[in-house]
Order: structure tokens, then sequence, then C-alpha cells
């Protein structure tokens, strides 16, 4: 039993690298520019915390670091500001995750979404103070609210699809912790 967890473990850590791969490959196709819509939500974000929310064994931070930091590498953005952004993002929500555990979805949502919106504005200020280049507020704004709109879709596909759940209390992990 010991074995088929250990490997169900990292086969959901090998499915979250695929899946992040494949939102970095479909921003890479030449697709080109559809009218004036110009911004997409960061889903490599939503299902990073779909994930940590309801199984952060899956995502582990060091994995977070890994797939943020080359997406941003092979998307082309400054490498590192929103890598460590996402990772602290997580790192606090898997701190809050026993807190989030038995409210519902509500609050999960409305918590994710002050984390997406200060992580969102830091990236703002930083870019600022470092005089990097900043798209305009208004595609960041909307950037945000695609964001924040498509991680209940992503939770949906999350808990529905792939049957990530957040834990029962007295589910434990591999290596005898409470979940």
């Amino acid at each position: 039993m010991a074995e088929k967890t250990g490997l169900h473990l990292w086969s959901m850590r090998l499915l979250y690298v695929v899946l992040c791969g494949l939102v970095v490959m479909f921003h890479l196709l030449p697709l080109g520019q559809i009218g004036a819509i110009t911004f997409s939500p960061d889903i490599i974000l939503c299902i990073t915390l779909a994930w940590v929310v309801r199984r952060p064994d899956y995502a582990p931070i060091f994995l977070i670091a890994g797939v943020a930091l080359l997406a941003e590498l092979l998307l082309m953005r400054a490498p590192g500001l929103w890598a460590a952004l996402t990772v602290l993002l997580a790192d606090s929500i898997t701190k809050q995750r026993n807190k989030m555990r038995s409210t519902g979805f509500g609050v999960e949502w409305f918590r994710v979404t002050v984390g997406i919106a200060a992580i969102f504005i830091l990236e703002r200020i930083a870019n600022g103070v470092l005089f990097l280049e900043t798209p305009p507020l208004g595609a960041s704004i909307a950037q945000f609210l695609a964001t924040v709109v498509a991680y209940p879709i992503i939770v949906g596909i999350t808990s529905g699809i792939i049957r990530i759940r957040k834990p029962e209390l007295i589910e434990t992990t591999t290596g005898g912790r409470r979940a």
C-alpha cells in the first residue's frame, strides 16, 4: 500500500508538471492576436493554488518554484519575480490550509482572490521600483479579473475530473502526518 501511495504521489506531481507544461506550450503556439483581447488568465497560478489548497504534497514548494521559473524563462518574462511571488503565495496558502479545510468554496475563493491581488500589486510595485517595463494598469486589472474568474473553473476541473479534493480530517499523508 505504501508503494502505491508513493507512486500515486509522484504521478500526481508529474501530472502537475505536465499540465503546467501544456499551458506554457499553448502560450508559445503562434496563434496570433485575437482582436483586442491581449490578456489571459494566469492558468499556471490557478492550477498551483487549486492544488496547494487541496493537496500541497502533490505540488511541493520546490516543484512550484521550478515550474514557475521555467514558465517565466520560456515565456520571456523577467525571470524570478513572478516565480518568487507565486512561491510566497503558495506557501502562505499552504500554511492557511487547515483553516480552509472546513470552510466552503466561497471563503477559499475569497482568500485566493486576496492573495492573487496582493501578488499582482507587489509585481507592479517591484516593476516600478526596478524600472522594468510594466503593462498598462487596465491590462493588469483585466488579467487579474480573468485569473480570479478562471480559478473556480480550474477548481472544478481539479476536483471533478482529476479527483483532487480536500482531505478529510482523519486522512494522513504518506509520511504519516495529517494531510
